[in-house]
């Protein structure tokens, strides 16, 4: 397996999403505005990107997610990972290598989204009421 933890194959990973998830948020409109995001070039504090695990054995991509960044902030927007028995928890491994990675390079503070699925807590993820998050979030992107 191999972690590609920034931009390799962001177009990839939103088809994979999308397969893999029946009721999939990232559709239409939003969906081609994510990928516009992807190439935007500009001076401003914000990049979309995208991070995947891959077998080494079959060159699959048998897990990813796409977020953006905002300073020292990474935000998940959604995720996938294949359910076949032989990728069993890949998924929550490609969230160890990310957050791994998002140590290494100084990031203060990882917003995993909605905080109702369970493998989030289960990993070690933290709720914080509304007042909590925006305190320790809005310092780390201006």
């Amino acid at each position: 397996m191999s972690l590609y933890p920034i931009d390799q194959e962001f177009q990839s990973v939103l088809e994979l999403i999308d397969i893999h998830h029946k009721n999939n948020w990232i559709t239409g409109e939003y969906l081609e505005l994510l990928k516009r995001l992807h190439t935007y070039d500009s001076k401003i504090n914000f990049k979309l990107i995208s991070c995947k695990l891959k077998s080494n054995i079959t060159n699959e991509i048998v897990a990813g997610e796409v977020g953006y960044i905002i300073g020292s902030t990474y935000t998940s927007l959604s995720g996938f990972s294949i359910k076949e028995k032989q990728y069993n928890n890949w998924g929550k491994l490609q969230m160890v290598l990310l957050a791994q990675y998002l140590q290494t390079n100084n990031f203060s503070f990882w917003n995993l989204g909605h905080p109702y699925m369970q493998y989030k807590l289960d990993m070690g993820a933290k709720v914080l009421n509304r007042i909590e998050f925006l305190e320790r979030w809005l310092p780390k992107i201006l």
